[in-house]
């Protein structure tokens, strides 16, 4: 079809997609009535196609500072693994947005949830391209099954990519993705049992960092058992402060406040400011339990990055003026450490929870929540606000917990108060055996006499 409309410059020329001339030229009239519309109201009548908006929108997202480097990485990585191929026609070609039906959109979240188990993804396992030189080169670590958290987050994104391309007139309709309802129900993320496994996960730490043990190496550089230092720290860091993994990778020492005093305690604790430029936008100031602040001053000790701009928690590449850059995914270590620990006999040591549920570094911050709640010395509103998060999510996802703290007020049984005359009768009792006790002592009284009184009076 081959259409004219005022206000466009040129022609706007599209395939029908149909074959018989009856058919294209009704779908050509309809078009062209369409197309009209959106030009009274304004509407871009370019055809845009997913992929274009999408680079368009990112790269609108970059300029405006709108995400953190991990987010961006995020939006990217979902872009090129998920997003760019179901959005796609079956030539591989991007697919129109005035294509996407409300239907199509939908259809994402049953072929996100197979995806994994599809023969490409199988591919994909055994082998990806980006770890070509890498001692690893395939995927195994990829879930089959993606998590809630996960798909929440794909929502987010997806609503966000539609709705921009239509206020900015690429979309002639608007629609909201949405998780079906069971598939968001919340649950808790996989932690220690605080009792044996925590004690477990702890001691043997020393151990890791030292490589001694079941964790002793000869094969190990001067490098490679910095790391292991760091680790260490960094697990008891995370495990008594419930700082996220993202917001601790930003800590520069200069964040650090360590010895803080806390009224009324002999234990000193550490202060830590949270960067604005991390998940929750905004900078916060952290309280630590003592053994954070503890683990901070022992590292502190041993880093070759202590002056006050250095990130407390480096990699090993560095930057262009030869500094320490970050540290990047510490899971896969931290889950090998996992693995490796003596439980039970379990073959897997603590790398899963008694449900099946594979752990990670953010179990830690889910173990810090349900250890200072089982403790009871500290508030839900409190605790809330050091973590960072919502009342109600630690009521959503620690109410088992919530509900051990208050098993004492719950369960308490209000005494019946005694009435004015019991009262009554009571202090005259009271007042009858201090009259005894007087009359015995200045012996009016014998002992059998006395002995008789204070006998009727306690029956």
């Amino acid at each position: 079809m081959r259409l004219k409309v005022a206000g466009h410059k040129g022609y706007i020329t599209r395939s029908t997609k149909l074959t018989k001339y009856e058919d294209a030229y009704a779908f050509a009239h309809d078009e062209y009535l369409r197309l009209q519309q959106a030009a009274r109201l304004g509407h871009s009548l370019d055809e845009y196609t997913f992929e274009r908006h999408w680079n368009d929108w990112y790269e609108r997202n970059l300029r405006n500072g709108t995400w953190a480097d991990e987010r961006a990485r995020w939006h990217k990585m979902y872009f090129n693994r998920y997003f760019k191929d179901y959005f796609s026609n079956a030539d591989k070609s991007s697919k129109l947005l005035n294509d996407v039906t409300p239907q199509f959109a939908h259809g994402y979240w049953d072929w996100r949830k197979a995806y994994w188990t599809t023969e490409q993804a199988a591919k994909l396992r055994e082998y990806n391209p980006k770890r070509r030189g890498s001692k690893t080169r395939g995927t195994a670590n990829a879930k089959s099954s993606p998590a809630v958290k996960t798909l929440l987050m794909e929502q987010s994104a997806l609503n966000q990519i539609f709705y921009d391309a239509f206020e900015r007139g690429r979309m002639q309709q608007v629609f909201k993705m949405r998780v079906a309802a069971k598939e968001r129900t919340p649950n808790r993320r996989a932690g220690f049992d605080t009792g044996k496994e925590n004690t477990v996960l702890v001691r043997n730490l020393r151990s890791y960092r030292d490589c001694v043990g079941r964790f002793a190496s000869t094969g190990l550089n001067a490098w490679h058992k910095l790391q292991r230092a760091q680790l260490s720290y960094f697990v008891m860091f995370l495990l008594h402060s419930g700082l996220r993994v993202g917001e601790a990778r930003e800590m520069k020492w200069s964040d650090v406040k360590l010895d803080e005093v806390v009224e009324g305690e002999e234990d000193r604790i550490a202060e830590i400011r949270v960067s604005k430029a991390t998940k929750k936008g905004q900078a916060r100031f952290v309280q630590t339990q003592p053994s954070a602040n503890s683990a901070l001053k022992e590292w502190l000790e041993i880093t070759p990055h202590a002056a006050r701009n250095d990130w407390v928690w480096f990699g090993q590449q560095t930057d262009a003026d030869g500094k320490a850059m970050q540290i990047g995914d510490l899971n896969k270590s931290f889950q090998q450490y996992l693995r490796a620990i003596d439980f039970d006999g379990r073959q897997h040591g603590l790398l899963y929870d008694r449900d099946g549920d594979r752990r990670s570094l953010y179990s830690l911050r889910h173990t810090y929540a349900t250890l200072r709640l089982e403790k009871g010395d500290v508030s839900v509103y409190d605790l809330a606000l050091n973590m960072g998060c919502k009342v109600k999510q630690i009521e959503t996802h620690y109410s088992h917990v919530v509900s051990k703290q208050r098993r004492q007020q719950i369960t308490r049984t209000i005494r019946k108060k005694k009435s004015s005359a019991e009262n009554g009768t009571a202090l005259q009792d009271d007042v009858f055996l201090a009259e005894a006790m007087r009359r015995y002592k200045a012996g009016e009284l014998s002992d059998e006499a006395f002995l008789a009184i204070a006998k009727g009076k306690a029956s």
